[in-house]
């Protein structure tokens, strides 16, 4: 076959074929040969996962392959595999390897199925030996419109890199005031040399500036125009006498959506000249107005919140310009907490939580203007908020605000805020007397009264990945650095720097596995940024927590790292070591020491000042109802510290591994998420301590092995106990069998 023949061949074939999609759908017939396997060999500048998007003929999916009985069946269409010859050469072709040349191997390996390998040749490639640009010299922005091109000087002849490029000049040239621009392209092939030349021939036309800027709204049937004219110009950022730029026109539609004030935005620049002036173009923007007042509720459960309910009005006129107002209010431990109280059997981890007594709350009102300097939308935030952390915490705020810009740039999300709240902090005593060295009543009392906490924050985060849902490749990386300070308002006792990182990353290996990998890295130090400098004062709530379905799945919420523990019940000691001994017995000096395996033993996470937490998944798609079931392999590693205590080992040899599976539910709000996660250590040592009863003085008693703190008791039976540093020397006791150290979850949507 000549070789004019032969591409014209080729051309056909490629315009004829089905998508890849389609190709999906390839069922065996009576007599058909299943493809089992289908692999490259030869192709080093192309993946194996590059060749196949571009032919027909496709293996059977991963589940017939390994389990036979399983997944999809798919056979081999003998007319399209000849094409997918032609197909895969004039890929070749066109990216510059004209000599490149494929041959097929169809190897039969059991009944009616066949392993069909392409052998490919790939030659060495047509290099561009002369790259010529025309009709740049004239303009001012020719140095920014030749850089970074897809085609460069002596690399391959790809005819897709010269249409990408061509398409990217005159992009370039459109959003810099040319309007009219065309770019032609020409090119030369010697291919005995294997070299060709390459012209682009630029033609600019006039250069244009924007103007008159026209508006045209159209209102709710029956309402009035909600935003006026010159909001909607500020809002869209475009002003008489800008150079014309496509881009520009099209960022100002994004703008006017993201105020979610409009159903419809078209903005449209005349195709001819403003008034005869051929440097002028009048623009357009015709909008059709939403609805300017919203109400939003929503409800929902969850283990630790019980039920939960929030509301939101938004007002998106407010004072008749593009501000937008949200008014929003939620309310968690609805059946648990008071004053709504009646449904603690439904929450069975909440009811045991000593702050979930009262319902969490928090209201606010929030006012947005629309983008100012380098499209940062500002807003101003008044709020009150009553919030727990499992077993460790209640943040009652009574008042507090916060400036905030946030600004989104394509994949790239970038916010700044300042807050300032007037609140307390009510923690375990024991973790109070653990961890902020807070042991004296007097010493907690200051620790939670009322103080002003100023944060400054700034946060960066970059999404590539391809779904918030479920995403199958891509990135998420994000940063934040908070900072409190006298200098930025905060009670002295309330100074610390605060550094989050988190990244995850996804691939598809394969159609029906996707790898999912996250690592998050934490740190709290002090005012100094000394990571040396022992047990800082730091807002429980800003402290670093982790253990649970979103983290390390093997560990209970929050329950990774240091912890200590409030004993059920204790056994009095003698100085000589023998038991019973009498508090009210002045001849005796007695100890407490805590009784193991009681009921109502429980467990208060202190959190810490350094974290690492990473996260590795392996998520496959279910060979039985592949659209609804999902199914899981994962391993979770990660450990909390507090830096500057005895025992914090920081070290990737201290990490604490999990390993589990799970399966994911495709429903109608997210998948429903089921884990099972392997637990293989012990409970970490820890102070163990006693809630002395009202009736016994409500002292907070230590009750560690090896604590020498006397003991004594008053005429009325009240319990006192000397000062002095309750050790970390408890460890609860922890099972072997198997069974019991394995933690169950169910939680919303992936893990990470």
């Amino acid at each position: 076959m000549r070789p004019t023949a032969l591409a014209a061949l080729a051309l056909a074939a490629v315009l004829l074929a089905p998508a890849r999609a389609a190709a999906q759908d390839l069922t065996c017939g009576p007599g058909g040969v299943e493809v089992a396997s289908l692999t490259f060999t030869g192709n080093a500048i192309f993946p194996d996962a590059v060749l196949e998007q571009g032919i027909v003929t496709t293996p059977s999916s991963w589940a017939r392959r390994y389990f036979s009985v399983l997944g999809r069946r798919r056979c081999l269409d003998r007319e399209q595999f000849a094409l997918d010859v032609l197909r895969l050469r004039l890929f070749y072709h066109n990216h510059g390897y004209a000599s490149a040349s494929v041959d097929t191997l169809v190897r039969p390996i059991g009944n009616d199925q066949v392993a069909i390998t392409f052998r490919i040749h790939e030659g060495e490639p047509v290099r561009v030996s002369d790259l010529v640009v025309s009709g740049v010299d004239s303009l001012p922005e020719s140095g920014q419109l030749l850089r970074r091109v897809a085609i460069t000087l002596g690399g391959p002849f790809d005819k897709y890199a010269i249409e990408e490029t061509r398409d990217t000049l005159v992009r370039r040239l459109r959003n810099s005031g040319y309007p009219d621009a065309a770019v032609f392209v020409g090119y030369d092939t010697r291919t005995a040399a294997r070299t060709a030349a390459v012209r682009f021939a630029i033609q600019p036309g006039p250069r244009v500036r924007l103007g008159p800027v026209r508006v045209a709204v159209r209102p709710r049937a029956g309402e009035r125009q909600g935003i006026s004219d010159a909001a909607v110009v500020s809002v869209a950022g475009i002003a008489d006498g800008d150079l014309y730029s496509e881009e520009r026109l099209e960022r100002a539609k994004r703008l006017l959506y993201q105020t979610e004030a409009y159903d419809q935005v078209v903005i449209q620049a005349d195709s001819s000249a403003a008034g005869g002036d051929p440097s002028r173009r009048g623009v357009t923007i015709g909008l059709a107005e939403g609805y300017m007042h919203v109400v939003r509720a929503a409800g929902g459960y969850g283990t630790l919140d019980c039920f939960r309910a929030t509301g939101n009005v938004t007002k998106y006129n407010l004072a008749g310009g593009a501000a937008r107002l949200d008014v929003q209010a939620r309310v968690s431990k609805l059946g648990i907490g008071k004053p709504v109280t009646g449904a603690a059997s439904l929450c069975p981890q909440a009811k045991s939580d000593p702050y979930s007594e009262n319902l969490n709350y928090y209201v606010s009102a929030s006012a947005t203007r629309a983008t100012v300097f380098r499209d940062f939308t500002p807003s101003l935030t008044v709020y009150s908020e009553r919030r727990s952390e499992y077993r460790s915490f209640l943040r009652t705020t009574p008042i507090g605000g916060a400036l905030a810009f946030s600004r989104s740039a394509g994949a790239i999300r970038q916010a700044a805020s300042y807050s300032v709240e007037y609140g307390h902090t009510e923690a375990q005593p024991a973790l109070l007397c653990a961890v902020f060295n807070a042991c004296e009543e007097a010493d907690r009392e200051s620790a939670e009264r009322t103080q002003r906490l100023a944060v400054a924050s700034l946060a960066v985060a970059r999404e590539t990945a391809d779904s918030p849902v479920d995403p199958s490749h891509g990135t998420s990386i994000r940063a934040e650095l908070r900072a409190a300070s006298r200098l930025l308002g905060s009670d002295p006792s309330l100074q610390f720097n605060k550094l989050l990182l988190d990244g995850a990353a996804y691939a598809t290996p394969h159609e029906n596995v996707v790898l999912a990998v996250r690592l998050r890295l934490g740190a709290v130090v002090g005012p100094s940024l000394s990571f040396s400098n022992a047990a800082l004062y730091v807002p429980p709530h800003e402290r670093l927590f982790a253990g649970g379905p979103a983290t390390v799945r093997g560990f209970g919420q929050n329950e990774l790292g240091p912890a200590v523990y409030i004993a059920a019940a204790y056994d009095t000691l003698r100085a000589d070591g023998s038991h019973g001994g009498s508090p009210g017995n002045p001849a005796d000096t007695v100890y407490f020491r805590a009784a193991t395996g009681r009921p109502g033993e429980r467990t208060v996470p202190t959190g810490g000042n350094a974290l690492v937490v990473a996260n590795f998944e392996a998520r496959f798609r279910s060979p039985v109802m592949p659209d609804a079931l999902q199914w899981t392999a994962f391993a979770d590693a990660g450990e909390v510290w507090n830096r500057g205590t005895p025992g914090a080992n920081l070290g990737f040899s201290s990490l604490r591994w999990t390993p589990g599976a799970g399966v994911r539910v495709r429903t109608l709000i997210g998948f429903i998420r089921f884990d099972l996660a392997y637990n293989p250590y012990t409970r970490p040592a820890g102070a163990a301590y006693y809630d002395a009863p009202i009736a016994a003085g409500g002292a907070l008693l230590c009750v560690s092995p090896g604590n020498t703190l006397r003991v004594q008791s008053n005429a009325d039976g009240r319990l006192t106990q000397a000062q002095g540093v309750c050790p970390a020397a408890y460890v609860p006791p922890t099972s072997s069998a198997f069974f019991r150290r394995l933690t169950p979850s169910i939680s919303i949507g992936q893990a990470f």
